[in-house]
């Protein structure tokens, strides 16, 4: 269940032509979704999306703008953020996602492409691999410590967009091969 409500915009003149100031519409859902962010330590947080773990490893503190700003517009919805300190104390806002923006007059229509994309390629080489093996190729998502029986455990979240930095591994199906690989 939804509620709808609308949010009449200030009447100005417009001086550009083709623009109408009509209402805008605004989905308030009936529960807002909530992004919890909890201290585990000074410096990191765990975060939780409606109850639901967000990642693996806790944030850092300087990731939380970029973290809760891609929540919220992914979520699409206002949206109750609360970050619940160490000390007990609790900071509770509701943030909006952000208003797409009206096409310039004078831009490019969506439809037209660039042409081509043009692949940005990056290599990376191994050796010590048997002939004909078959070599896995893994992007370093993030890393992990094992425990004192010397297992690890890894957490990976189906919906996080990996980003193509940090470290890539050659693994050798066969002969167990490894080969780790800085990315540029």
């Amino acid at each position: 269940m939804t509620l709808r409500r609308t949010r009449r915009q200030r009447q100005t003149r417009s001086t550009t032509p083709g623009i109408d100031h009509q209402e805008a519409a605004v989905v308030v859902p009936a529960v807002l979704p909530q992004i919890l962010l909890e201290a585990v330590s000074a410096d990191t947080l765990v975060v939780t999306v409606n109850g639901d773990r967000l990642a693996a490893t806790p944030i850092r503190r300087d990731e939380i703008a970029t973290t809760v700003t891609g929540l919220v517009a992914r979520l699409g919805s206002p949206t109750r953020v609360e970050v619940r300190e160490l000390d007990g104390s609790v900071h509770a806002d509701i943030l909006t996602p952000p208003t797409p923006q009206p096409d310039s007059l004078f831009a490019p229509p969506e439809t037209a492409s660039s042409g081509v994309v043009v692949p940005q390629l990056w290599e990376c080489t191994g050796d010590g691999f048997v002939p004909g093996e078959d070599v896995a190729v893994a992007l370093i998502l993030r890393h992990t410590t094992a425990d004192l029986t010397g297992t690890a455990r890894a957490l990976v979240d189906r919906d996080e967009q990996p980003a193509i930095t940090g470290e890539v591994i050659l693994l050798g199906r066969i002969s167990g091969t490894t080969s780790v690989h800085p990315i540029d």
